[in-house]
């Protein structure tokens, strides 16, 4: 990427660079929205953008990468140095990224979340018992049975894949012989969790 008086083209200052970074913070972005984007997208399209957001680019990038190496050796060695480095820094990085997301959309929803379990708390208090209730307010889907009012399932996404969502549940559950507590995921706050099942 030397041009013609045979100077250096610093890397860093080219459109691959701008497009690598771009790249970074699109992954990083997505990865913090997933919750919400899961709840506003059909279920189909998730796996679709998903590929062509986080795995389409990269042997294009690489590619790209390796060529701008070969035309500037003096500072091309960093780009797919950086790529590489990124792709195997957000392997780990993308559990707690994720975690961090799903609480940021737990808490946006929160209000709704609590409005919910105190309605369902009131249902209980009448007697009111059989069935199940279902039903979508304020952008939050909900699911629960009327026997069973303390155990709520507001879901985010469903598809051939997996489930994910938060989960309130107020029963106590003590392990023992015999006994085995289910698991209902990630503690987000007082008996909210977060889960993630895949198919």
């Amino acid at each position: 990427m030397g041009d013609a008086a045979g100077t250096i083209r610093p890397i860093w200052r080219t459109p691959l660079a701008a497009t690598l970074a771009g790249w970074m913070a699109l992954v990083i972005g997505l990865t913090l929205g997933a919750g919400r984007i899961m709840e506003v997208l059909p279920g189909e399209t998730l796996l679709v953008l998903a590929a062509g957001a986080y795995l389409a680019p990269v042997p294009i990038l690489l590619a790209w990468s390796f060529w701008a190496m070969l035309r500037e050796p003096m500072t091309g060695w960093l780009a797919p140095t950086i790529l590489l480095a990124f792709c195997g820094a957000f392997v780990p990085a993308s559990r707690p990224l994720l975690d961090a997301g799903a609480w940021l959309n737990f808490n946006a929803h929160r209000p709704a979340y609590d409005a919910i379990v105190a309605e369902a708390a009131r249902t209980r208090a009448m007697g009111d018992a059989g069935g199940s209730v279902e039903g979508s307010r304020n952008g939050v889907r909900f699911r629960y049975r009327a026997d069973r009012p303390g155990e709520i399932d507001f879901e985010w996404a469903r598809n051939d894949a997996f489930i994910e969502g938060v989960r309130y549940d107020d029963s106590p559950c003590i392990a023992g012989p015999g006994r085995v507590c289910a698991d209902r995921g990630r503690p987000l706050a007082g008996y909210y969790s977060h889960y993630l099942e895949w198919f």
